[in-house]
């Protein structure tokens, strides 16, 4: 029975009833606590013992404990003040970074006895003197010591920092039962750590204007680094690190530093933008900037950085945005440097409206440039093309070194806008000839895709052009010496060149245009029609184009003497196409004919043998002009200028024009007598016998005469009198919508609803026109008011 009794039925000793007491309520009075506990045995633990028989019946027994109140043990003054020394000794010890007598654990317990037996703000501020007089040594220590050297005075001042951070770390662990239930219970109370940092705030850096001093040595070190000087940066750090955690930052060192800044980047940015290039500028500004953002994220902070970088820009940036793009913007334009504009582009972003100053220089740039091209007219002939360089050149700008900003975007186009139509109608004019080169046969240099690409370009200048019906009528003439001369290049090419300007400027634009082409295909099919309708072989291979009046350019009438031969042959075409169409009027146009004569040169008969036939026999493709002149030569082998006027009754221009290409180029088929380039009245002309070719086919070109004024003065004329009627149409439309308008009002309608430029006094004048015409009347009351009359 003796060997099975459980742990708990051992007594207790007396002595450790009391600890097991202490330990568990520590030192909390006031209640008495009894607890009775009961203990039972359970009932399997016998079962478990070896020596006891399972019938056996355990015998249960229960016992009391009675707790009580611990009573403190009492402390006199005398072991207050031992254990105070004890205490004291220690501060001592950590701040001459001595090894202490006790240990923590000792010393943690005199501070939690010290607060249990006596009051806690004793002891608070028996600590505080301590650091107070510590701090005070320090202060007098180091007053007392002159230190001419910044960084060594930083130095100092950063090692009494770390150590008093330490030192007042240690002593707060020792305090850490004062420190949590007193001092931070206690709102009236700082912690140990506030009163230590705002102890050396107020006596180390009050003292002898340390503080000052401080901050004077490192904004010398600071104005150094940026010299470029090497300075101990993680001394800055520390020592602002320190303001920091005194709360002194922003009051002593914040502004002094900002003014400084200022100041160093006012100067310097007068002396580098004077001094230097704009891209070595710019470069300058971008190494200053992100030399801020190291030292923000160094030493500096987070929190004076907007400050900081906002200085750098203000004075590098921002009061040299004008001096900066007059100096060299236009310059790097120029070159097209792509990475310098970019940069600029950045950095002037960065600042108020810098961006929108590089906009205005931007379009002032467009327009400078633009205008040198439209207005020279020594530049005409290259104008299209020099356009189409520069628009790429300033795409190419605002894609990558404007990043497509929509503001470059816009100013682009307002820019192109401008200068294009500052010479009214010319570059309309210029743009159909550009495309009409392009487009003619002759032109081999682009293929279908360059070609392709070429046109959309062109179409991007056409779509800033004003007078858009001036394109059209110059479009429209060379169109039809395109499709009437066979020189088309591709009728692919011209279709997709139709589908571009009719999506630019709706079907009505292209509306003309697409009737070319129709005529084109039915003439193809009618002389298809024609050829199977005739019995018998022709003497002549005929192909004929009817063309509607309305469609195609006006010409002037012809009245050439067509040879007897020819002249049947178009009777009976005639009369073919008016069995097909009757109540139809046919007009024939022969300026812009062409055909094939078969020519003999020399002595040449069937008995030749055939190299010396194919030499002297030949086929020449010649206007019909050129043609109705050579076919003469067949009666007489030499004939005077007036007579070949007499008998082909051209019009004396375009015969001399026939001549010259005969007699003066590179297959001369005829001669000239005398000699010479131009073509006079008493010239003689002969059959050139001795014409030789090594071809046997020959394309002879007619003298192409360079437009005159007056045929660019007679298009741009009809180009005003459809304007004149487009005027009057919209004037009625409008006052038949209003009714009743004041002349301002009218004009404005006019100015939106018109698609060219126009004057007012034009205006005025349609008005008139109308007025007289009964189409709106004056107001009886007031002058400047109209009224449409039904």
């Amino acid at each position: 029975m003796n060997e099975s009794t459980s742990h708990w039925d051992k007594p207790t000793s007396r002595k450790r009833k009391a600890s097991l007491v202490q330990s568990t309520l520590g030192y909390h009075p006031a209640k008495r606590l009894q607890t009775e506990v009961k203990k039972t045995m359970p009932h399997d633990v016998f079962s478990r013992s070896p020596h006891i028989t399972p019938n056996f019946k355990s015998k249960v027994t229960t016992k009391k404990l009675t707790i009580k109140n611990f009573v403190p043990p009492q402390v006199n003054n005398a072991q207050l003040h031992h254990m105070w020394e004890r205490l004291r000794q220690a501060i001592s010890d950590v701040h001459h970074a001595r090894p202490t007598t006790n240990s923590l654990e000792s010393l943690y317990k005199d501070v939690e006895d010290y607060c249990c037996h006596s009051n806690p703000m004793e002891l608070y501020e028996l600590i505080k003197v301590e650091i107070t007089n510590h701090i005070r040594r320090w202060t007098q220590e180091f007053s007392n010591n002159t230190i001419p050297d910044k960084e060594i005075f930083l130095k100092k001042i950063s090692d009494i920092w770390t150590n008093h951070c330490k030192q007042t770390i240690m002593i707060r662990n020792i305090s850490l039962h004062l420190e949590r239930n007193y001092a931070i219970q206690n709102p009236h109370i700082e912690p140990l750590w506030d009163l230590s940092a705002a102890t050396f705030r107020n006596i180390m850096m009050s003292t002898n204007n340390l503080s000052v001093r401080c901050v004077e040595n490192m904004l010398k070190l600071i104005e150094l680094e940026r010299s470029g000087d090497v300075v101990d940066k993680s001394l800055l750090k520390s020592v602002l690190g320190m303001f920091r955690s005194l709360g002194i930052y922003t009051s002593h060192f914040e502004g002094p530093f900002m003014e400084l800044t200022n100041q160093f980047y006012l100067r310097e940015g007068q002396e580098k933008v004077n001094a230097t290039s704009v891209p070595a500028y710019l470069k300058h500004i971008e190494s200053r900037l992100d030399e801020e953002e190291a030292r923000v994220m160094y030493y500096v902070g987070n929190s004076t950085r907007k400050l900081l970088i906002s200085a750098v820009e203000a004075n590098l940036i921002f009061n040299h945005i004008d001096t900066v793009l007059s100096k060299g913007f236009d310059q790097m334009l120029d070159e097209e440097r792509h990475a310098d504009i970019a940069m600029l582009y950045t950095l002037f972003s960065r600042v108020k409206d810098g961006d929108e100053h590089v906009c205005v220089h931007m379009e002032s740039y467009i327009k400078r440039r633009g205008l040198e091209i439209v207005l020279n007219p020594d530049k005409d002939k290259t104008m299209i093309q020099d356009l189409l360089k520069f628009k790429d050149k300033i795409d190419s700008i605002v894609i990558r070194s404007f990043r497509n900003d929509e503001c470059f975007v816009g100013v682009r186009k307002k820019a192109f806008e401008e200068f294009v139509n500052k010479r009214q109608n010319k570059p309309a004019e210029l743009i159909a000839k550009f495309i009409d080169s392009k487009l003619k046969s002759g032109n081999k240099d682009q293929k279908e895709e360059e070609l392709d690409i070429t046109l959309n370009k062109v179409m991007i200048l056409f779509r800033y052009v004003q007078g858009k019906d001036v394109f059209e009528a110059f479009y429209k003439k060379d169109l039809a010496k395109r499709l009437l001369m066979g020189k088309s290049a591709s009728i692919d090419s011209e279709k997709s060149m139709l589908s571009k300007l009719k999506q630019e400027c709706g079907s009505q634009f292209t509306f003309k245009l697409e009737g070319m082409f129709k005529d084109i295909d039915i003439s193809k099919s009618l002389m298809t029609s024609y050829r199977e309708a005739q019995i018998e072989e022709q003497a002549i291979d005929l192909s004929v184009n009817v063309l509607t009046t309305g469609y195609w350019p006006t010409y002037k009438p012809d009245k050439s003497i067509i040879p007897t031969v020819l002249a049947a042959t178009l009777d009976k075409f005639k009369s073919f196409y008016m069995s097909k169409h009757s109540g139809r009027k046919l007009s024939w146009q022969h300026s812009l004919s062409h055909c094939t004569v078969k020519a003999y040169f020399g002595e040449y008969s069937e008995d030749l043998c055939v190299e010396k036939k194919l030499e002297l026999k030949k086929e020449l493709s010649v206007s019909l002009y050129q043609g109705l002149v050579l076919i003469l030569f067949n009666a007489k082998p030499r004939l005077s200028y007036s007579a070949i006027a007499e008998s082909t009754n051209i019009e004396d221009d375009e015969l001399r024009r026939v001549l010259q290409s005969l007699a003066c180029g590179k297959a001369r088929v005829i001669k000239k007598k005398p000699p010479g380039r131009d073509v006079e009245d008493s010239d003689e002309f002969e059959f050139n016998k001795e014409f030789r070719h090594k071809l046997c086919k020959i394309k002879i070109n007619q003298v192409q005469m360079k437009e005159t004024d007056d045929e660019n003065r007679s298009t741009t004329e009809k180009v005003f009198q459809d304007r004149h009627f487009q005027i009057d149409a919209a004037i009625v439309r409008i006052m038949k919508t209003r009714k009743t308008l004041t002349h301002a009002s009218l004009i404005a309608a006019l100015y939106d609803y018109l698609k060219f430029p126009i004057k007012t006094n034009d205006l005025k004048k349609r008005i008139e026109s109308l007025i007289e015409r009964d189409y709106m009347e004056r107001s009886n009351t007031d002058k400047n008011t109209y009224h449409y009359v039904a």
